[in-house]
């Protein structure tokens, strides 16, 4: 397969240059046999080996935070034929932005915690590569041409705006007294939905609802996914699981979105109440390899990842089940507008 890691390389080369730029400068200073007898630590940076499945691993890690607001004009990789997939790479964002600005021009910085970079091995050849943050938290933002990968979004809503978009036949009873619940019983009542990458209505290659984790157009509910409400009891959950989505609709709501609607998520954790984060995202990474490659989980040392060949982004669900992006029910029907992410009379990437 025709497949350079050179554009990676380049992320890699700006990647390394903000861990530089948020590097503290300090004076050295000579210190005396009783100040170094006081003092223990550990090197920032570390070099880690593993092998598994034939495979050997070489990871360079970055115990540190960086916090960082940076944009480009286009983020793509793994440009080049695939068939029966339309778009033209397996990543590509256009104005493609991590963090934001304030009208003041103060910074909303992206945190990183605990980056890393990591090389995969077969038979003496790189056969992938890949940039993971241990946790991760803030705005990403950009034009989604498409994406290839795991993209755990939640959405979240409250029954007042869920239920005037219900549209039931009227000879169906099921749905009306679902409709009622949801406006009535139920309007102030928070609902949930798990969505991912799927295939969208209409498209030549997949069927509307299926999963699509190569160069997926939308995001949305897979086929057979209910909705939920967290904070109710057994009876409503199962009153509410009864319907399930099934060809990008629920009860007359579409549920599958195009992703270049959404010009800014959230990553992490966020409460679209308060609009404040209130955790970070684990297990994020963006690699490339010319096989499909088992990289291992970062939340879980013992399960693997499998990263289909070409260029692969992982957004994955948190240990506790919550999702790497969280959208309101608003911003998942009529999308995300995009925040400012250029300082002062800047143009490039914005």
């Amino acid at each position: 397969m025709p497949l350079s890691f050179r554009p990676l390389v380049c992320l890699v080369v700006l990647f390394a240059a903000s861990l530089l730029a948020a590097s503290a400068q300090a004076r050295l200073e000579a210190l005396d046999d009783q100040q170094l007898a006081d003092v223990t630590g550990q090197a920032f940076i570390n070099l880690t080996t593993d092998s598994a499945n034939g495979i050997n691993y070489s990871r360079i890690n970055f115990g540190m935070d960086v916090n960082t607001q940076l944009n480009i004009n286009k983020l793509e990789l793994g440009n080049y034929g695939r068939t029966g997939e339309p778009a033209a790479a397996d990543l590509s964002i256009n104005n493609f932005a991590l963090g934001t600005v304030n009208a003041d021009d103060s910074i909303n910085p992206f945190l990183i915690k605990n980056p890393y970079l990591e090389l995969a091995y077969k038979d003496s050849k790189v056969v992938g590569v890949r940039i993971g943050f241990g946790e991760a938290q803030g705005f990403l933002s950009g034009d989604i041409n498409s994406f290839t990968g795991n993209l755990a979004i939640d959405i979240y809503g409250k029954g007042n705006y869920l239920g005037p978009k219900i549209s039931c036949e009227w000879y169906d009873v099921l749905c009306g007294t679902a409709k009622a619940l949801v406006t009535g019983a139920w309007s102030d009542t928070v609902f949930k939905a798990q969505a991912e990458l799927v295939c969208g209505p209409n498209m030549a290659n997949c069927n509307a609802g299926d999963p699509d984790p190569l160069r997926a157009l939308y995001a949305g509910l897979k086929d057979g996914t209910t909705l939920s409400m967290p904070d109710s009891g057994a009876v409503a959950n199962f009153l509410v699981g009864i319907f399930k989505s099934s060809n990008c609709d629920l009860l007359g709501v579409t549920t599958c979105f195009k992703l270049s609607d959404y010009k800014t998520l959230p990553v992490g954790t966020f409460d679209t109440n308060t609009n404040q984060f209130t955790d970070t995202a684990k297990g994020v990474f963006i690699s490339m390899q010319t096989e499909n490659l088992n990289w291992r989980d970062p939340q879980n040392a013992s399960q693997f990842i499998t990263a289909l060949a070409g260029a692969f982004m992982n957004m994955p669900r948190n240990a506790d089940g919550s999702g790497a992006v969280t959208l309101s029910f608003e911003q998942a029907l009529q999308g995300a507008v995009r925040q400012d992410t250029c300082l002062g009379s800047a143009t490039h990437g914005c």
